[in-house]
């Protein structure tokens, strides 16, 4: 299951560090979140804080009246630093529930400061995350539509209380607190302090939102960096990609060494060495190609004259004594010559193959053609044909090639062929192409070789039988069914022949049909 996931499910290394990114944006919503539980706190301590500072002007006007008048009259009631009289209210009520004195002033709507950029970026933030996650905040306190007098009624009974007075919307508009007025353990009055939401913490807020305001234009910058590396990360690994592709033909052959290395580069890192590491890699591979397919023409030129001259003095030799060694001689002479022509001849069809003009010819009639000949060629050769081709099929090629081909073919199947039944040669017309069989029982192919037999130098025999095998045949008949644009594979096959079971190899080849125009 996780096999079938990987192959179906391929996530290039772009795709990784894009989606790497996308996990960084969860960061914040989590900065979101956290906004939201710091406002809840700082608004529950606001609440307590208020509570507190009415609770002191109260044990004030108990206890030191005369320090309070005298503050009255000079204009400045209260210097408690953290309360603010140009945004709160405070109400002196006597013992009958009436108004005696207010102080201060609660305007109308939230003054708005510059705060700065990062405050206003912080801000908007979360007030744009709001839009898309809505939030509430818990106000602990019972409400009622008349909040000063539920206040008032319950401070005149001794206690001390806190509400909201909320708008039509049920959003809170401002904070009251009212506490008990005592004199000698006697309630004269009530004291309520009546404070706007945005200045029970706007200080506190502020910096908070100008923290968000600042990390997120890190988060952004982080961001946009990251995906900028990202895609020039993956763009240099694209190109190299397609580089090295473009070393290489469409059979895997390594073609005109076109691949840019040492540039001006702004990047010197791990990638452009591997790029480099690459490039060396391919031009000694190049090289080694290069060396390899002229090794068997510079044999067979520099070897020609010795082989021809040792072939002379052998055969002089042998008009002159008689010895047993010279016949063991003149046969690995034999073997040596054909090992030097047997190098040569995938080289030979290999280039022929580039230089050659495919043309169109009846596949089916020259089978038949060929098949006649080779009985009268090799009449050792046990074989069965069914051809079931029109003339006029025709395949896009070179005939002489195609003879090549089935000639390797027979050959590897008269060699492995167990003699129980004839070497089978079947062709057909299957929608838009030939398909072209050749059988024999036998030995089967090893598990796993079924591709690699098709390699140059991959022989499954086990013994030569005096004959010099370099596992080339096959590989020829691979060249061949490229060039020609088919497809060649070998399988191991049950036969019945005769109302035997038999076991052996079948070579299928498909070929695509020329399409006159």
């Amino acid at each position: 299951m996780f096999r079938f996931i990987q192959k179906n499910y391929r996530l290039s290394i772009r795709d990784r560090l894009f989606i790497l990114l996308l996990l960084l944006t969860i960061l914040p919503f989590l900065a979101y979140r956290f906004a939201i539980d710091l406002h809840r706190i700082m608004l529950n301590n606001q609440a307590i804080v208020q509570q507190q500072t009415v609770e002191n002007l109260a044990l004030i006007l108990e206890n030191r009246t005369d320090l309070w008048a005298l503050q009255i009259q000079s204009g400045k009631p209260t210097r408690l630093s953290h309360l603010n009289l140009n945004n709160s209210v405070l109400w002196v009520v006597n013992e009958y529930g009436q108004t005696t004195y207010v102080v201060g002033k609660l305007p109308d709507k939230e003054e708005n400061p510059d705060t700065g950029f990062f405050t206003t970026t912080g801000k908007l933030l979360i007030k744009t995350l709001a839009t898309f996650i809505p939030y509430s905040l818990p106000y602990p306190y019972p409400q009622s539509p008349q909040p000063e007098i539920t206040l008032i009624r319950h401070s005149l009974n001794g206690q001390t209380l806190q509400q909201y007075r909320m708008d039509s919307d049920g959003n809170p508009v401002s904070l009251m607190s009212a506490t008990p007025l005592m004199v000698q353990n006697r309630i004269i009055g009530s004291l309520v302090l009546e404070q706007r939401m945005e200045t029970l913490f706007s200080d506190s807020l502020n910096y908070f939102y100008r923290l968000i305001g600042i990390g997120a234009a890190i988060f952004f910058i982080v961001i946009v960096g990251a995906i900028i590396h990202t895609a020039s990360l993956s763009n240099r690994i694209i190109r190299l990609d397609d580089d090295v592709k473009k070393t290489f033909d469409l059979k895997g052959r390594l073609t005109q060494l076109d691949f840019p290395d040492r540039q001006s580069r702004i990047y010197q890192d791990e990638l452009s060495d591997l790029r480099h590491h690459i490039y060396e890699m391919l031009k000694q591979l190049g090289s080694y190609e290069r060396y390899l397919k002229q090794l068997p023409k510079t044999l067979r030129h520099e070897l020609h004259n010795p082989l021809n001259r040792l072939s002379m003095a052998l055969t002089l030799l042998e008009k002159e004594t008689e010895h047993h060694q010279l016949d063991y001689a003149k046969h690995a002479l034999t073997q040596l010559k054909q090992i030097i022509a047997s190098l040569s001849e995938a080289t030979s069809i290999e280039d022929s193959l580039h230089s050659q003009q495919p043309e169109a010819f009846p596949i089916g009639l020259m089978l038949r053609h060929y098949i006649d000949n080779i009985l009268v060629l090799h009449p050792d050769y046990q074989i069965s044909s069914d051809l079931k081709l029109d003339d006029h099929v025709q395949l896009l090629g070179d005939g002489f090639m195609i003879e090549q081909m089935m000639d390797k073919l027979l050959s590897n199947a008269n060699d492995f062929s167990d003699g129980k039944m004839p070497i089978r040669i079947r062709a057909a017309k299957i929608g838009s192409q030939i398909e072209i069989r050749v059988e024999n029982s036998g030995p089967p192919l090893p598990k796993g070789h079924e591709k690699q037999i098709f390699d140059g130098m991959t022989s499954m025999r086990a013994l030569n039988q005096g004959q010099a095998h370099l596992g080339l045949g096959l590989h020829i008949v691979k060249l061949i069914v490229d060039f020609h644009q088919g497809s060649v594979s070998a399988d191991n096959s049950q036969f019945i022949y005769k109302g035997q079971n038999l076991s052996g190899v079948s070579f299928k080849i498909l070929l695509p049909i020329h399409k006159l125009a």
